[in-house]
């Protein structure tokens, strides 16, 4: 039997996580590295923050690559798989955290903020796993894809955001499927679906869909980014080796209201 360290070991595990110079991704790439992992940090506008987290990152030793690339272009993606196999040697886990939220009555949504949502949500994160599982496949990798979705993929309901709830809806299917074709591989994939999750931004510019929201959920509070990082760890780790084409749920009980 596994220990309880071996159990959630990444140790030398190489982690892809899309978004993963802030906010959620980065907290993602901390906790993950916390574990042992050697992070290829995907970020697009970002900049600053991502040299920052690298800089974090060297002066802890951690072996990294930052790759820099607009997810919503085929050709910028395949060069950063290539660039992060060229770096490590492998892939071993891919987070597809990278996302963008929008709000709008449909009635007043024109078709470029739909097709902005689904470029980024849907295709890109498709494109990502696509060259990530060529390589997993061509180099015999028993390896996790984590996608982040969001509870409004499955019970849509602040309202205002039906081509984000869509998105994430086709996120969550696409898990599923991608699941049951890449078990043959042993190759696992599992979605990890936040309700709304606390920060400084959110407090300032929405302070009372917040307030709203942590009251009706049932643990008095917001989710963390901590809480999904931990979520993504769980997913990747041997302690959910049989957990296959599954969404883990992590609002605090807001869905049971």
């Amino acid at each position: 039997m596994m220990s309880f360290t071996e159990l959630f070991s990444m140790k030398n595990k190489v982690v892809v996580v899309t978004g993963g110079a802030v906010n959620i991704g980065r907290t993602i790439v901390l906790r993950l590295v916390s574990a042992g992992a050697r992070p290829a940090i995907v970020y697009h506008a970002h900049q600053k923050e991502a040299e920052k987290l690298s800089r974090e990152l060297d002066a802890a030793k951690v072996d990294h690559l930052l790759a820099k690339a607009d997810l919503t272009k085929e050709k910028e993606i395949v060069n950063v798989v290539r660039k992060t196999v060229e770096h490590f040697g492998r892939i071993d886990v891919l987070v597809n955290n990278a996302g963008i939220f929008g709000l709008s009555l449909q009635s007043e949504l024109n078709a470029e903020d739909w097709e902005r949502v689904f470029d980024l949500n849907a295709k890109g994160l498709f494109l990502v796993t696509r060259e990530v599982l060529k390589t997993m496949k061509n180099n015999h990798i028993r390896g996790n894809i984590i996608n982040i979705a969001s509870i409004n993929g499955l019970h849509p309901g602040f309202g205002l955001t039906a081509h984000y709830d869509a998105s994430k809806g086709a996120v969550i299917a696409y898990t599923k499927s991608l699941a049951a074709e890449t078990a043959e591989n042993g190759i696992r994939v599992n979605a990890v679906a936040p309700g709304l999750v606390d920060s400084e931004l959110l407090r300032k510019e929405a302070p009372e869909l917040a307030a709203t929201v942590e009251k009706r959920t049932p643990l008095k509070k917001l989710a963390a980014p901590e809480d999904v990082a931990n979520a993504v760890l769980f997913l990747t780790s041997e302690a959910a080796a049989h957990i296959t084409g599954e969404t883990l749920v992590v609002d605090g009980g807001y869905l049971l209201t």
